[in-house]
């Protein structure tokens, strides 16, 4: 497979479009998953994913700075969201879009049988609404996207110490939820739905 990287140093620099396809490709359903836990409406995550690949192939020739592309993609992606949403309702902001971030655990149906699926997903359902709208949005980041601490930083627009606190601060709270035995468990599961993603 083909590294995001040299696809989109490819399509920065000679406006490769297969490469371009191969961004799109890898990204186009992790962020739908993404804009759908933050709140948003299904028509509206796939207008913003179209105008945010779109805002991207028009100004390729300006974009030689993007170091990571995955979270450039993510933030860029989350921003859009949100100024489709104030275009629709012009009271929402920021902060009422973070207090809605919600995560599904369904992945886990397809590879565990129903009955221990079950048992799972309200597990990890009921830790992860256990926790506060930002620190739902930094587990799935980490998790389910794989993002590293600075990847983190800049999507959720903080300091890369800032993201690796929350992150370490959300894993501490999950921790108290849970007793020591069933922790690496709940880490599991976690790593799981990331390997799957």
């Amino acid at each position: 497979m083909v590294s995001i990287d040299l696809s989109w140093r490819s399509f920065v620099e000679k406006g490769d479009e297969p490469s371009f396809s191969i961004i799109y490709n890898n990204h186009v359903d992790d962020l739908y998953s993404y804009g759908i836990s933050l709140g948003f409406q299904k028509e509206m995550c796939k207008d913003a994913i179209q105008d945010t690949f779109y805002k991207l192939y028009i100004s390729k020739d300006n974009l030689s700075y993007v170091k990571n592309v995955t979270a450039y993609i993510f933030k860029s992606f989350k921003h859009r969201l949100i100024d489709l949403s104030r275009k629709k309702i012009k009271e929402e902001t920021l902060e009422s879009v973070a207090e809605s971030f919600t995560v599904q655990v369904t992945v886990l149906d397809n590879i565990i049988d129903s009955e221990d699926a079950e048992i799972l997903k309200k597990k990890v359902t009921s830790l992860l609404n256990g926790l506060t709208p930002n620190q739902r949005e930094v587990v799935y980041l980490k998790y389910m996207i794989g993002l590293g601490h600075k990847e983190i930083a800049d999507v959720l627009d903080i300091r890369e110490e800032s993201a690796r606190k929350l992150l370490y601060r959300t894993m501490e709270k999950l921790r108290q939820q849970v007793s020591e035995e069933d922790f690496p468990e709940v880490l599991s599961i976690l790593s799981l739905l990331f390997l799957l993603r």
